[in-house]
């Protein structure tokens, strides 16, 4: 469940395109863009559990 405020600043979190940079377990850097809901005053990000399971598979593949 995602916050309706952030959990740092008490800002309000913003649905919006960000980027991740992944580092592979094979020392491979991946970076992708994901939607994610980040924090308009400290830039805090929050991931929903379906984008955080991709980000796992991301990091973990061969």
């Amino acid at each position: 469940m995602i916050p309706d405020s952030c959990s740092f600043c008490q800002g309000k979190l913003v649905w919006k395109n960000t980027d991740v940079a992944i580092q592979k377990a094979d020392s491979e850097r991946v970076v992708v863009e994901v939607a994610a809901y980040v924090c308009d005053t400290c830039r805090e990000v929050y991931y929903t559990p379906e984008v955080s399971r991709q980000l796992d598979r991301i990091a973990y593949s061969k």
